[in-house]
């Protein structure tokens, strides 16, 4: 399902997240403590006492992930850094460039180390060392909010519409290699980009979602729409020159080190305190109260509008009752606000959850929605999937119990009500929870 949703307005952001448009990132800037510390081995540990110093590079205009600021790097991947930093006690130090490319062929020369925020794309496989992923955003398209209402590749090609695309980016790589019908027009970064179709000189871009998010809000790309998501992730990854084995290996192991109360701390820092004020519970029942108090009028304009959309009007009616139908089941949660509610995805990350859920997970007042995963706060490993397999069994799942673990630590034995979702062919598209702790039985 492909989904139209304004930057900044807290209606779409809310279908959104009902429709399964997720978004993990999954490292952070924290203070560890000794419980902490990466099982390195003893020639690993030598590696670094002899390697005090490890130079690395990434985007200069890639936020939230990588900003340049000077000299300096800000963002989610110099919160990586500051990590690995107090993890290995080492020093990591940033190697200023002015272009994306630039960091590539530094990498290739050896003029560094290392380069966060790097898919592990085939064409470059063959010249470095990929970690594990630590983040994983969704790819989506871009269009002016007068433009036509085109929600897949195809489209723009069978148009021929022009794409505007930065130079060497994974999407851009991407639409080479399978859309090469596409017209491109090249840029330095994700920023120029966005102003060409902003100013009407590209029809289109492709991007990451939190990317484009961020880029649309602080720069006030205001006539530019995300007309959905496309088929594609984004996993950046920390790319080692091939000739240092021992580097990759302990970023593996200290990428894995990184624990789930870590990870929300860097969601405070550079998304959480995004998109946290669209979530309030004041906000939530307005926005239903709106939605419904306007459907005559949406479908009294999608008449009007008829001869102006010609064959989109179809489409739009699809995806207005599939809004419709994601409202209810929000409202349905907010409405048993006495017990813990969620919605996950069928990977486990959590799409949607009231006040009582944040409070059962000790994850305070901002819900960290799309950002961390149920399964890391069930008690005992693998029960995640071990339900889902149960789930496709029977559908549904009553006064199951389960016992979740806080961000504390803390245990809360609870009942839960568990319900495989699906769409009207069937398929599978997400999973309700309500949990009830034990003492409140």
């Amino acid at each position: 399902m492909f989904l139209y949703f304004p930057i900044g307005s807290p209606t779409n952001w809310l279908r959104a997240f009902v429709a399964s448009l997720a978004v993990l990132v999954c490292t952070s800037t924290v203070t560890t403590s000794p419980a902490q510390e990466v099982a390195l081995t003893a020639d690993e540990r030598a590696w670094l006492v002899r390697n005090p110093v490890i130079r690395y590079g990434a985007d200069p205009l890639w936020p939230p992930f990588s900003i340049r600021r000077r000299d300096r790097l800000v963002g989610i991947d110099r919160s990586l850094f500051d990590l690995f930093e107090s993890r290995l006690g080492i020093r990591f130090e940033y190697v200023p460039t002015n272009q994306w490319p630039e960091n590539l062929e530094k990498l290739k020369r050896g003029e560094i180390d290392l380069v966060s925020g790097v898919a592990n794309l085939p064409e470059r496989s063959a010249d470095f060392l990929f970690t594990k992923p630590y983040a994983s955003f969704p790819v989506a398209m871009i269009m002016r909010d007068d433009g036509p209402f085109f929600t897949s590749l195809e489209q723009i090609e069978k148009n021929q519409l022009v794409v505007a695309a930065p130079k060497d980016y994974a999407p851009t790589l991407y639409l080479e290699k399978a859309h090469p019908s596409i017209p491109l027009r090249l840029t330095n970064d994700s920023l120029e980009a966005l102003r060409l179709v902003s100013s009407g000189d590209a029809a289109a871009m492709v991007e990451d979602l939190g990317v484009a998010s961020h880029l649309i809000r602080t720069h006030g790309l205001t006539n530019l729409k995300i007309t959905g998501p496309t088929q594609l992730h984004f996993d950046p990854a920390v790319a080692v020159r091939s000739d240092l084995p021992e580097l990759h290996q302990i970023l593996e192991k200290t990428i894995d080190s990184i624990t789930p109360q870590e990870r929300y701390q860097v969601y405070q820092e550079w998304v959480l305190v995004e998109i946290s004020g669209l979530w309030s519970s004041r906000k939530v029942i307005t926005v239903c109260l709106i939605v419904l108090g306007c459907a005559a009028l949406v479908i009294a304009l999608i008449s009007l509008w008829n001869r102006r959309l010609g064959h989109e009007l179809a489409q739009r009616r699809l995806v207005e009752a599939a809004l419709r139908e994601s409202e209810e089941r929000f409202r349905h949660l907010f409405e048993t606000m006495t017990d813990a509610c969620f919605v996950t995805g069928l990977d486990g990350l959590i799409q949607l959850s009231n006040g009582a859920a944040a409070a059962l997970l000790g994850i305070g007042s901002r819900p960290a929605i799309g950002r961390l995963n149920l399964a890391t706060f069930l008690r005992e490993p693998g029960e995640f999937a071990n339900l889902l397999n149960r789930l496709r069994e029977s559908e549904r799942l009553r006064d199951h119990p389960l016992e979740f673990t806080d961000a504390e630590g803390g245990h809360h034995p609870c009942l839960c009500q568990i319900r495989l979702v699906k769409n009207v062919d069937g398929g599978e598209t997400a999973i309700e929870w309500i949990a009830r702790t034990l003492r409140e039985a």
